[in-house]
């Protein structure tokens, strides 16, 4: 009865053995076609996940062998080969060899069932040279397993598209480079395949910095534009044929600030097998940047006002080449080159694309005005800080097509497509509100930090970018936002058939072309007739963080015998910046020669001078509804008087 009860419990036991040998299931080799990177594609899981294992180069005396989640993973000498041994695995398929083309690291992969009972499946690569053995390295993501052989995962594949409206496939971003012929063993079959990273991005950990979160993994980030709810309260990013780390799906993290009114959180979902779904809680969120590194493996989130003061490269990159190309398709194309690799972000806002160059020093102001002087889509490029560029594509009449970049980030293409009369019609009816936000942020005087990777309703009228004088330091320029009151349907006051708004543009215009002589960045609430609303105003302001906000009127009354010159101002922050602006703007020798007089610096709650972070006037530069007045503010020579008397009250101030 001993003997039968122990042959049963035997049975029940290599029962049980059999059952477990089966719990993982190897399907295929996914070879990148950037030479950089294989995924062993499984059915199952593995207990412990997400632990990488880094395996040194064998001595002459014997192989070394380190375990990864039950996986031994060695090295060979003569020949040169890495080994993969999964234990508890069958392989669906049959053994195969994968004879690989073009790659400067690997000449066969080889995928067999070693044993069974216990089952084990064993992966096998060739490697050209020996030195190249210590640069393998072993991830899983608990079902798949991510062999990664180069340190740079992606440098020499040509181009991959890093950034899409919706996600779906461009053909265009599908270069190749590696290719490979597998034969299966069993029947001598050769079948050419075409290698491509179906999990193109592996996200495998999350690090916090002092004022962000840093995504890292292998591969190639390629993402959805952002999506906002209605309030700002809620972004979403879906990345791209992307897998991650089990022990992050579904994982939040805040994201750190060194401000206490900053404040948000980053949670991370697996969407499915090629998509992973990013999703940040705050408050004003369209604040925040979504920084790649040079590489293409790390994202860098934070809040705008940290990436604009955040080293991301001890050494700054330079323009080699732009160009431009639109074909009779409606495809417009924009083609930026680097002497080095750029580090990146990209959003979009109030019709219009944006993409700042995180490390680029030298935007070649001649070549770039050469370039696009002749372009039928208008792009402007502003430098937002001594080592940071940003271009803006005005996109309403535009479609966003794509984003590639080469694997190396020297090359960054942008792609739109012109939209059809009827699209244009459906965004016409819903944007009536149109502005041009530059979105620049304001450089702190604090020590830079290197986070991300080791080194260190109408056309809008653009402006041509203004070359910077040599021994001008461009981080210690001003920045000026400078606000013509009214616009487009709200004519403003009107006197004598005068429209207010016409006469605070002109006399803005004139001020905006002086500081810029003054080596003084100047932002434009509206360059010409258009219609905004006053939080437009002071959204285009504090996106800009500027020095300081000037807006421009004129006045008017019932009473058609008032006259005079007023500054208003509202915080406390702004009491210098109008009693500055107020001497030289009502000064007793304009007044003498005006014919007017001082009604003084004001207090007053106008809303784009309470709601403004910067400090911020208001001027009134004379009555329209006088008609004494009125016959004075229209001539040319007043408005040259008026506009130099505010621009020298905004130099002594900035000074």
């Amino acid at each position: 009865m001993l003997r039968l009860i122990a042959i049963i419990l035997f049975s029940l036991i290599i029962s049980a053995q059999s059952a477990f040998c089966a719990s993982y299931r190897v399907k295929d080799i996914i070879i990148d076609n950037s030479d950089k990177v294989v995924v062993i594609k499984g059915e199952g899981n593995f207990k412990v996940q997400s632990i990488q294992s880094n395996v040194p180069i064998p001595n002459a005396s014997g192989d070394s062998i380190r375990l990864l989640n039950n996986i031994s993973a060695f090295t060979i000498s003569a020949p040169n080969r890495y080994v993969i041994d999964i234990p508890n695995a069958s392989l669906i398929g049959g053994s195969r060899n994968y004879k690989i083309k073009n790659s400067k690291m690997l000449s066969n992969i080889s995928l067999a069932q070693f044993s069974a009972n216990p089952d084990v499946v064993r992966i096998v690569f060739s490697v050209n040279n020996a030195s190249n053995l210590s640069k393998f390295k072993t991830y899983t993501n608990g079902t798949d397993i991510i062999v990664q052989y180069s340190p740079n995962i992606v440098e020499n594949s040509i181009q991959y598209k890093f950034y899409t409206p919706s996600g779906d496939s461009d053909k265009n971003a599908n270069p190749q480079n590696t290719q490979a012929t597998v034969t299966y063993n069993h029947n001598d079959n050769t079948i050419d395949i075409i290698p491509r990273f179906q999990t193109k991005y592996y996200l495998s950990r999350i690090n916090q910095n002092s004022d962000g979160l840093i995504l890292r993994g292998i591969g190639s980030l390629s993402f959805q534009r952002v999506s906002y709810n209605q309030d700002n309260t809620i972004a979403s990013l879906i990345l791209d044929s992307a897998t991650l780390a089990s022990k992050l799906d579904n994982k939040t993290y805040n994201i750190p600030s060194s401000k206490k009114n900053i404040q948000a959180t980053l949670t991370i979902n697996k969407l499915n097998s090629k998509k992973v779904k990013l999703t940040l809680n705050g408050q004003n969120l369209k604040d925040y940047r979504f920084v790649v590194s040079p590489d293409g493996q790390s994202l860098f989130i934070s809040h705008r006002t940290y990436v604009i003061n955040t080293a991301f490269s001890s050494t700054g990159a330079k323009i080699n080449s732009y160009k431009f190309t639109s074909n009779q398709n409606g495809y417009k194309i924009f083609d930026f080159n680097f002497n080095l690799p750029a580090t990146y972000d990209v959003f979009e806002l109030n019709d219009n694309f944006y993409m700042d160059i995180n490390n680029l020093s030298d935007y070649n102001a001649a070549l770039f005005e050469q370039t696009f002087k002749s372009a039928d889509t208008k792009i402007q490029v502003l430098k937002i800080s001594s080592d940071k560029t940003r271009y803006i594509i005005p996109i309403k009449d535009l479609n966003f097509a794509y984003a590639n970049v080469e694997s190396n980030a020297k090359s960054i293409k942008l792609c739109f497509k012109k939209k059809t009369p009827s699209q244009e019609e459906i965004a016409s009816n819903s944007n009536s509100n149109i502005i041009n936000i530059s979105n620049v942020e304001k450089p702190k005087t604090e020590e830079n930090i290197n986070i991300i990777y080791v080194p260190k309703g109408e056309d809008v009228k653009i402006e041509k970018p203004k070359k910077i004088k040599e021994n001008i330091s461009i981080s210690s320029m001003k920045k000026v936002v400078i606000d013509p009151g009214h616009g487009g349907m709200d004519s403003g006051a009107i006197g004598g058939g005068i429209y207010e708004k016409n006469l605070n543009l002109s006399v803005a215009k004139l001020v905006e072309e002086k500081l810029k002589k003054k080596n003084i960045y100047v932002y434009m609430t509206r360059s010409k007739d258009e219609t905004l609303t006053l939080e437009d105003r002071v959204n285009y302001s504090n996106e800009i963080n500027p020095d300081i906000y000037v807006s421009i009127h004129t006045n008017s009354t019932v009473q058609e015998d008032s006259y005079g010159l007023e500054v208003h101002y509202f915080k406390d922050d702004s009491l210098e910046l109008a009693q500055i602006v107020h001497s030289n703007f009502a000064s007793e020798k304009n007044l003498k020669k005006w014919e007017t007089k001082d009604r003084g610096v004001i207090k007053s709650r106008f809303y784009v001078i309470n709601h403004t972070e910067a400090p911020s006037i208001l001027i009134e530069m004379g009555f329209i509804s006088n008609l004494d007045e009125r016959s004075k503010l229209i001539t040319k020579n007043r408005q040259e008087e008026i506009a130099n008397s505010i621009v020298k009250g905004i130099l002594e101030y900035l000074k």
